[in-house]
């Protein structure tokens, strides 16, 4: 039982057992950062060179409410007014999970639309010792609630009888510095990724998040020998404008 602004709410917990998706035919691996909280793209096992359906979740509305509510807290800690501060963390609290929750159904459809998908996603175990930009973008990037959106995800895909795993960070070193086309592992600079050997320029964090799902493709036994094909940018699915979501055109 929980009570909140004078109303008294009841909590139930329901167990429901579910049934995952037995081998796999599709990869849907998700990338996340600062610039683009989640990035998708779909890998199929009948032809494991080719991504399909890039596709891009900003999280602008996360941003705006953590940095109103940001704002509004610096003002009142100024004033001691260490209670609202308190009162004004349980409703950004609220909001930050509203926007999270729109996130992770809008992936899980996407990743209803490929047959039988199977989620990967990187272990985020030291991801925010790892980053170390300038201290505007550390306060942005530490202020993101990717480990959440993730636990979201992985609870909904479940629901759907669609299975996660998750990646180790030898698995996942430099996704966004290595080129999906030739694996060549070059410096970025920018939200494009350029290949000086094969020639290849790509969105920086799609790019990132193919390289995630041929790291899964890898582990599963389904890596191609042949170089993969660049992926399909352009095709995806239209996205929900208050989920902050967009697609690379």
């Amino acid at each position: 039982m929980v009570k909140r602004d004078g109303e008294w709410y009841a909590h139930f917990i329901l167990n429901k057992t579910v049934e995952l998706i037995d081998e796999p035919e599709t990869v849907i691996a998700i990338d996340r950062g600062e610039r683009n909280l989640a990035v998708a793209v779909a890998i199929s096992k009948s032809n494991p060179g080719k991504s399909m359906k890039g596709q891009f979740w900003r999280g602008e509305e996360i941003k705006r409410i953590r940095g109103l509510y940001g704002h509004i807290r610096r003002k009142l800690q100024e004033k001691k007014l260490l209670k609202k501060v308190k009162e004004l963390k349980g409703r950004e609290r609220y909001k930050v999970n509203q926007q999270l929750h729109i996130i992770a159904n809008q992936i899980i459809a996407y990743a209803k639309q490929f047959p039988k998908p199977v989620i990967a996603m990187e272990n985020l175990n030291g991801i925010r010792r790892s980053f170390n930009k300038s201290k505007r973008l550390n306060r942005r990037f530490h202020s993101l609630p990717f480990r959440k959106l993730q636990t979201l995800i992985e609870y909904k895909a479940n629901l759907q009888g669609i299975g996660v795993e998750y990646l180790i960070k030898k698995e996942t070193k430099n996704t966004s510095k290595t080129c999906h086309k030739c694996g060549h592992v070059a410096q970025t600079k920018g939200r494009i990724f350029k290949c000086p050997r094969c020639g290849l320029t790509y969105n920086r964090d799609l790019n990132a998040a193919i390289n995630i799902a041929h790291a899964l493709t890898r582990r599963m036994g389904r890596g191609s020998r042949e170089p993969p094909k660049p992926a399909d940018e352009g095709d995806g699915v239209k996205p929900l404008l208050n989920a902050g979501s967009s697609l690379l055109q």
